[in-house]
C-alpha cells in the first residue's frame, strides 16, 4: 500500500491514517521520516539520496512528520512550523543539489487535526536518469529496492544510461504501428474520409509494466478526452485497448468525425478526419491544424495527469492520406482562395512529424504552444516555410486566429 495512486494535492489526513491502519511498511515507492530534514551538510546529502533513489527507481512519495518502526509507519510527528516555508526550502535544496536536475517533482504540506502538518515529497519516475548527488561535490548515485536505498554500481549505471534510447525507439515503434493501421482505415471506429490528423500523447510512463490507467474512473469523466474539434463526448465504450470516445451523436456504428483511443497503458490517440476545406476540399490550414495540436495536446496531457499519469509525454503528429492537397500557410475565411495564398502542394501520403516533449503540464495554450516548437516549426516546413508564424521574436507562441 502507497500513496502514488492518489493526486498529490488530494492527499488528507485520512489517507495518512489508512497508512498506519493498514501497516503500510515502507517500499520500492514509500518512505517515511520522523523529522524533517535539517540545514547540516549531512542532512541535506541524506535527503539528496532519498529523493534521487526514488527518481533512480520507481519514483514514489517520501513521507515526513510520520514515525516508523521497522519501517512501519505508527504515530504522526507533526511538522510545527512554517510549512510553505519548508515547502520552498525541501524543493530549493532538490534543484540545487542534484544533477540533472528531477522534472515535476512536487511538495505538499497535509494538515492535520491535532496541528501541524505532514510533509509528503513526490518524486517522478525520471526519464533522464541518472541523478546524481552533486552537493559538496558528492558525485553519488542512489537507486532504490523494495528495502531501502543503495548506490549503484558500474553495471547498473552502464544500463540506466542505455535505457532512454531504447524508451524513445518504443515509443516511434508505436507511432509506426498506429498511423500504418489507421492508413489502412483499420481504426477502433468508423471515420468520415481518409484525410486525417493524427495526436499521439504517449507517456513515458506508458511502457513501464504494471502501468494501468484507471478506466471505471476515466469513464466517470468522459469529457477529460472529448475528440478534437469537440468539447465534449457523444459516445463511447470500453474495447480491448481501452477506453474509446466518438464525436458524432448517431452512435458508434456510424463513421465519426473524430475518436479518442485512450489506451490502458496510458497512451492517448486521436483522429480527426474532414479536415479539407475549399469547393474541391483539398486545402489544408495550418494554423487551424496547430490550434487543435495545441489545446488538445495541453487538454489530454492535463488529464493524464489528473488520472495519476505524470509528465514527460511525448506529443507525436501525423498527417495522412494527403498527397495532393494544398497545406496553407494562412488561415482563409472564404471557399474561393486566391493563387497567390503561401501553401505548398503535398507531395506525399504521409507525413510524419518531428516529436515534442511536454516535461511538464502547461498551463495554457501559450505555454504548450512554445513546449511544442519543433513540432509546429517541422509543420511550417511541409508548409513551404522555415518555422511556424506563430511565434514572435521572443519565442512567444501567439495563438493563430
Amino acid at each position: 500500500m502507497a500513496l502514488t495512486h492518489i493526486p498529490l494535492l488530494e492527499i488528507t489526513e485520512d489517507n495518512l491514517n489508512r497508512l498506519q491502519a493498514a501497516k503500510a511498511a515502507e517500499s520500492l515507492h514509500i518512505e517515511y521520516k520522523r523529522d524533517t530534514y535539517g540545514a547540516m551538510d549531512d542532512s541535506r546529502r541524506e535527503f539528496l539520496a532519498d529523493i534521487s533513489s526514488f527518481a533512480n527507481a520507481a519514483g514514489g512519495d517520501l513521507v515526513i512528520g510520520m514515525s516508523a518502526v521497522k519501517g512501519v509507519p505508527t504515530n504522526f510527528h507533526p511538522f510545527t512550523g512554517d510549512a510553505d516555508a519548508e515547502v520552498l526550502r525541501l524543493e530549493q535544496m532538490a534543484r540545487d543539489g542534484l544533477s540533472p536536475r528531477i522534472a515535476n517533482l512536487r511538495t505538499v504540506a497535509v494538515p492535520l487535526s491535532q496541528g501541524g502538518y505532514v510533509i509528503v515529497v513526490r518524486i517522478p519516475k525520471s526519464y533522464n536518469p541518472p541523478h546524481r548527488v552533486i552537493f559538496k561535490n558528492s558525485g553519488r548515485f542512489w537507486v532504490r529496492s523494495s528495502v531501502g536505498k543503495y548506490e549503484l554500481n558500474v553495471d547498473e549505471l552502464r544500463r540506466v544510461f542505455t535505457d532512454f534510447p531504447l524508451l524513445a525507439e518504443r515509443i516511434r515503434s508505436f507511432r509506426i504501428d498506429r498511423t500504418a493501421k489507421i492508413s489502412i482505415g483499420d481504426t477502433p471506429v468508423g471515420l468520415l474520409d481518409g484525410c486525417n490528423l493524427v495526436l499521439h500523447v504517449v507517456p513515458f510512463s506508458a511502457f513501464d509494466l504494471g502501468n494501468v490507467l484507471p478506466l471505471g474512473d476515466i469513464s466517470k469523466s468522459l469529457d477529460r478526452f472529448p475528440p478534437i474539434g469537440s468539447n465534449s463526448v457523444r459516445g463511447y465504450k470500453f474495447t480491448l485497448d481501452g477506453l474509446l470516445t466518438a464525436s458524432n451523436i448517431e452512435g458508434l456504428l456510424k463513421p465519426q468525425r473524430a475518436y479518442v483511443q485512450v489506451f490502458g497503458t496510458g497512451a492517448v490517440e486521436a483522429v480527426v478526419s474532414s479536415l479539407a476545406l475549399g469547393s474541391n476540399h483539398d486545402l489544408l490550414v495550418l494554423p487551424r491544424i496547430e490550434k487543435q495540436i495545441v489545446q488538445y495536446a495541453r487538454t489530454y496531457a492535463a488529464s493524464l495527469r489528473k488520472f495519476g499519469t505524470e509528465p514527460p509525454v511525448a506529443i507525436l503528429v501525423s498527417l495522412l492520406n494527403v498527397k495532393g492537397m494544398r497545406l496553407l500557410l494562412h488561415g482563409i475565411e472564404t471557399v474561393t482562395v486566391p493563387e497567390d495564398v503561401p501553401g505548398e502542394v503535398l507531395d506525399r501520403d504521409q507525413f510524419h512529424f518531428v516529436e515534442s516533449i511536454l516535461e511538464s503540464v502547461p498551463q495554457n495554450d501559450q505555454e504548450c504552444g512554445r513546449q511544442l516548437r519543433a513540432t509546429l516549426d517541422h509543420m511550417a516546413n511541409a508548409a513551404g516555410h522555415p518555422s511556424s508564424l506563430n511565434f514572435d521574436t521572443d519565442g512567444t507562441y501567439t495563438l493563430p486566429r
